[in-house]
């Protein structure tokens, strides 16, 4: 799985914990949208559509904890249909947790619609990495070492690695799927160091 950690850092409790919470959270996001039944959330003002996105962000997160990663897509999706601040941390989180959803559960191809927010993100290592997946998912082997570059040279934001051994390792899995194996080679050996899967690519190549 990739990602598979990414909100656990600010998540606590167990699995009945965490069913519990969402019992509780879409109470909750029923209970709002009735209160607003007669409008379209979409064309609510702006801090009504944050509250939403927002509820919908945290559901999606506690069924990505779940590893329920197709409903916590759902989540993420929805909520990203609402006209937010995308420099609120809850955004950021929302847009890669959407992206790593869809590579968790087989539709990374589906992330391609990410392009349209790149300029919005691409600043960031995690986003850039995740879109570089994206694109190997979607066999674009020569977009997804491009984006793989732009990690290297972004901002991380919560994922370890995506600024350096993750992006290196999986450019040259980009690069032998293009039987490229120098660059395949180099791209390895930059990640060996910090990865094991880069140190047992490379005994392959010895």
């Amino acid at each position: 799985m990739i990602a598979e950690d990414f909100f656990t850092d600010d998540m606590t409790g167990d699995r009945i914990d965490i069913e519990r919470s969402i019992e509780l959270y879409q109470i909750e996001l029923e209970n709002f949208v009735n209160q607003h039944q007669d409008e379209d959330l979409q064309d609510a003002p702006i801090e009504v559509q944050n509250e939403v996105g927002y509820l919908l962000f945290t559901l999606g997160k506690y069924f990505y904890l779940l590893k329920d990663y197709a409903t916590a897509a759902e989540y993420f999706e929805t909520g990203l249909a609402f006209n937010l601040n995308v420099q609120d941390d809850f955004v950021i989180e929302m847009v890669l947790g959407y992206g790593f959803a869809l590579l968790n559960s087989d539709q990374g191809r589906t992330g391609v619609v990410l392009e349209a927010v790149c300029d919005d993100f691409e600043y960031l290592a995690d986003f850039c990495f995740m879109m570089g997946m994206v694109y190997l998912d979607s066999k674009q082997y020569e977009q997804a070492v491009i984006e793989f570059a732009k990690a290297v040279e972004g901002e991380e934001y919560k994922l370890s690695g995506s600024k350096s051994y993750l992006s290196y390792y999986n450019a040259g899995i980009a690069r032998e799927k293009q039987n490229r194996l120098a660059e395949a080679r180099e791209f390895f050996e930059k990640a060996a160091p910090q990865y094991e899967l880069a140190a047992n690519k490379l005994q392959k190549y010895s």
